[in-house]
């Protein structure tokens, strides 16, 4: 009973503030204005068929008295693309404007929030098309307060369950849409034009069981990203953002693949190579960038690969995971800088066995290179039980962050360690401080070097001379050779 007595007092006592609340004044003086926390509403670049990620404004209301607004509309010739939601009353550009809308209060020294969202239009052209409308608020005073809504509209070709079953080439004219899948059968060979762009929706994923050419360039990358252009808030663009889209995988039965200016990013599983004969080469890489995977970022199995100056930066597994085959990473910057998570895997781990069984490393080369990362050792070498099963690596010329190796204790003939430099969690410079400043705030990774970094002049010369005389972004390396693939540039 008591209770009974407690719960009507509780709802009486609401229903008398309520009752306070609704009778309140908005006199909305005359002359009186709303501050607003912008004044433009920017919404990117958004593909065709998408809508924008939602931004939001803030209607401040300075005055000691109420403010009333009497109609919210969005106006100009491309309002329909556009809705509004304003303290919870939904708005769109399709609709007449707003005398029959009903009135939104704010009492004074209160605010108001407004949630918007942009719609891309066809557009049918190669470049994006600015889109533009005015939301604009009509007080009880007269008085109209706008906000400019801007969006850029980006046509795209779509694909859905793709599957290339003879020779063909994507042009790079617009943007591609992977709604799912999109495969390369087997005796086929997809190539990839400079400047291509392949936009991958979440569970989009690349299957190549015949042959992959992507053929960029310096100025014209082949780009293969999440399909979201645009911020998921504020300075925060969702391409940085990993697991947008799954990954590429090269089948057992696709050889003499070749991924050149490559920019592949934000992926689930990043690239993986499955197993195949490894007297053939499976895949080359070179003056590319694989960022930014949920998983590892490049996994070879029992494979013949060549990866050359190229960067493979913040798995949250490994950055690279081999098992067995043959292998050669030349001028290459393989970091481990996750920022999601502290339970990140390592930058470089390699083995010669799948699930306890025996697969013959054959060769691992580590060669003028950089392998580095959070922890105080990222590179993991795991060796089959059964001696006689090759486990055969060379790290030379390289900075390396893990305990020196001895090769010569090992008794080995196979392994060997020449002229690295060995980082260690007392040096003053090491990990992450051999690069610029990272941006962690808008998780921008930059890994040119530092001007007092270890891998400064570490490069063996002949090996540079010999493949990369020019570093991933097309600069010279001289008069001495960098590890990595970014030589150090003065900033004067």
């Amino acid at each position: 009973m008591k209770y009974a007595l407690y719960l009507l007092s509780a709802v009486f006592s609401v229903l008398s503030v309520t009752s306070c609340i609704s009778d309140e004044d908005f006199p909305t003086p005359a002359g009186a204005t709303f501050r607003l926390s912008a004044d433009t509403i920017d919404f990117d670049t958004v593909i065709t068929h998408t809508a924008s990620a939602t931004r939001s404004l803030t209607i401040y209301n300075d005055n000691s008295d109420g403010l009333s607004i009497t109609s919210v509309t969005i106006e100009g010739e491309d309002a329909t693309q556009f809705l509004a939601n304003v303290d919870g009353a939904s708005f769109n550009g399709r609709e007449a404007r707003g005398e029959s809308q009903s009135t939104i209060d704010c009492r004074g020294k209160d605010s108001l929030i407004a949630f918007l969202q942009f719609n891309a239009k066809d557009i049918d052209q190669d470049d994006a098309a600015l889109s533009e409308a005015s939301l604009v608020l009509t007080l009880a005073n007269g008085k109209r307060q706008s906000i400019v809504l801007q969006g850029y509209s980006l046509d795209a070709i779509e694909l859905r369950g793709t599957v290339y079953k003879s020779d063909a080439t994507l042009a790079a004219s617009r943007p591609y849409v992977v709604y799912d899948s999109l495969v390369v059968a087997e005796g086929a060979t997809l190539t990839l034009a400079a400047g291509t762009t392949l936009l991958m929706r979440p569970e989009a994923y690349i299957e190549v069981r015949g042959t992959l050419i992507a053929d960029g360039t310096l100025e014209q990358p082949v780009t293969i990203r999440g399909h979201r252009l645009d911020d998921m808030f504020k300075h925060q663009p969702y391409d940085r953002i990993d697991n947008q889209w799954q990954g590429i995988t090269f089948t057992t039965s696709s050889y003499g693949n070749r991924l050149s200016y490559c920019d592949i990013h934000s992926s689930n599983y990043g690239v993986v190579c499955d197993s195949s004969d490894v007297s053939q080469l499976k895949l080359t890489i070179e003056n590319s960038i694989l960022h930014n995977a949920k998983q590892d970022a490049l996994t070879l199995i029992s494979t013949q690969a060549f990866i050359g100056n190229t960067q493979i930066s913040n798995a949250e597994g490994n950055c690279v995971t081999i098992q067995g085959g043959d292998q050669q990473f030349i001028h290459c910057t393989i970091a481990s800088f996750n920022p999601f998570t502290a339970m990140r895997g390592n930058a470089l781990v390699f083995s010669n066995t799948i699930d306890n069984r025996p697969c013959p490393l054959q060769r691992l080369d580590i060669i003028n290179s950089i392998v580095t990362g959070y922890a105080s050792d990222e590179i993991f070498g795991e060796r089959s039980e059964d001696e006689g099963v090759p486990f055969n690596f060379t790290f030379r010329n390289s900075l390396l962050c893990t305990p020196e190796i001895n090769t010569q204790e090992s008794g080995t003939e196979g392994q060997k360690s020449i002229n690295n430099v060995w980082e260690e969690p007392k040096d003053s410079i090491t990990r992450a401080r051999n690069f610029v400043p990272f941006d962690l705030q808008s998780l921008y990774f930059d890994f040119n070097l530092r001007d007092d970094s270890k891998a400064r002049g570490l490069g063996d010369p002949g090996i540079t001379s010999q493949f990369y005389p020019l570093d991933r972004l097309g600069r010279k390396r001289t008069p001495t050779a960098d590890a990595g693939c970014y030589q150090y540039q003065d900033q004067d």
